[in-house]
């Protein structure tokens, strides 16, 4: 499932008649904070997003995927009713894995060898050993090697090189990354493909695209389009 917060709050929003300055003072940030959100330039703070469905009057799985569609996920039947929890990994609908919580054991993702695109949906952090070839996603954070495509977090991201976007709710550290960044806290990086916007520090090589550091500093070895930041501006060679 895609995580759809960005439009959850805007469609939510309209529901209930709520202008964004009004949305923006209830959780104490600016309406141009909300308006990144909508336009999926940036995600909430990770500590913000159980007010938000609180004050959207909606559960966490429907902020998150637009749905509380956790049960449908696969018929409950398939496990007895024994209080046990359990930790199922799907591609599309085949189940690979059915595994008893252990707290002593880490659970490993199932990454199928294929020629084909394999995205990656986690409802909560990804630990991943390994790379993806295709997008990952993740409510709360983000590690793993290299991503193919595009890497949404709703904390921080720590990976290798991505190949598309990035937009973390926390940090970004990684290698290079192919179009735009976009975190809530800093972003250090290699090079940028297109556009970088973050709550504090960007450190990074060269930005072939706009780059904004709301509260922080930009270092950098070159920017290709405009730059506004609240510290400084240092250029590296």
């Amino acid at each position: 499932m895609e995580i759809k917060i960005s439009d959850v709050i805007k469609e939510k929003r309209r529901e209930m008649g709520v202008s964004q300055e009004i949305f923006a003072e209830a959780f104490g940030v600016s309406v141009q904070a909300v308006s990144k959100w909508e336009t999926q330039s940036s995600m909430p703070d990770i500590m913000l997003l159980p007010r938000i469905a609180e004050y959207l009057k909606i559960s966490m799985d429907e902020l998150f995927f637009g749905c509380s569609c956790c049960t449908q996920i696969m018929d409950c039947k398939d496990f007895p009713d024994d209080g046990k929890l359990r930790i199922v990994q799907l591609l599309g609908s085949k189940v690979l894995t059915k595994n008893d919580y252990n707290k002593d054991v880490r659970v490993m993702l199932e990454v199928p060898a294929s020629d084909k695109i394999i995205n990656v949906e986690i409802w909560g952090s990804a630990d991943i050993d390994g790379d993806i070839n295709g997008s990952v996603s993740a409510g709360d954070s983000i590690n793993c090697g290299d991503i193919g495509h595009s890497a949404s977090a709703g904390d921080g991201i720590n990976c290798g090189n991505i190949g598309h976007s990035a937009s973390a709710g926390d940090s970004i550290n990684c290698g290079n990354i192919g179009q735009s960044a976009s975190a809530g806290d800093s972003i250090n990086c290699g090079n940028i493909g297109s556009d970088a916007a973050a709550g504090d520090n960007i450190n990074c090589g060269d930005i072939h695209g706009n780059a904004e550091a709301a509260n922080g500093s930009i270092r950098c070895r070159e920017i290709k389009g405009t730059a506004t930041c609240g510290g400084d501006i240092i250029y590296e060679k």
